[in-house]
């Protein structure tokens, strides 16, 4: 799929379950709202990103697992070549949904949080296209544009950022907690 690249992730979470983490390993998530499908969520080079996600989610003990990933057998969509691929297995997605009668996951990004189309549609790739196929994904990479503009007309948005779901455990190298002084 691609060469291998080796980033930092930072992993947003509560004081308890950063612990367990650090003792036992990641665990999978398959909610049908994550963004990339399943996998364990990073920010990429972002701990006050992670950090600030966090104390929404975690105010009383939150908590953010650096870890050291290589990134490899990865869909990369910050690298335009997936683009072609994408809409080409998109549209066997569609015809899936419509020859059973079913309705495409719903999702509206400017009111919800919630990617159900997006995950969809990567589980769907992964496990409905590429899998039988023999390619094993084992990540997936993505920008994701979130938050207000920095100023009026910019393109820039204050929450922006690249987002990474490991499908394969085995990528996360090493992980340590780390301190965010004062948070924020």
């Amino acid at each position: 799929m691609n060469e291998t690249i080796r980033i930092y992730g930072y992993h947003g979470t509560s004081a308890e379950a950063a612990a367990a983490i650090l003792q036992t390993g990641f665990n999978i998530s398959s909610n049908e709202y994550d963004w990339l499908g399943k996998g364990v969520y990073f920010w990429q080079d972002a701990p006050l990103r992670a950090w600030t996600w966090a104390n929404q989610n975690y105010p009383e003990n939150p908590a953010v697992i650096c870890s050291s990933i290589r990134l490899e057998n990865c869909i990369d969509l910050l690298d335009i070549k997936w683009f072609p691929f994408i809409r080409r297995v998109y549209n066997s997605f569609v015809a899936e949904y419509e020859s059973t009668n079913q309705t495409l996951p719903q999702q509206n990004p400017e009111r919800s949080k919630a990617h159900r189309l997006d995950c969809a549609f990567f589980d769907y790739t992964v496990e409905k296209v590429l899998q039988p196929e023999g390619q094993i994904v084992k990540a997936i990479r993505s920008v994701f544009v979130e938050g207000d503009r920095i100023f009026p007309n910019s393109a820039v948005f204050d929450l922006a950022h690249v987002q990474i779901a490991i499908r394969d455990t085995s990528l996360i190298e090493e992980s340590c907690l780390i301190e965010i002084p004062g948070g924020i």
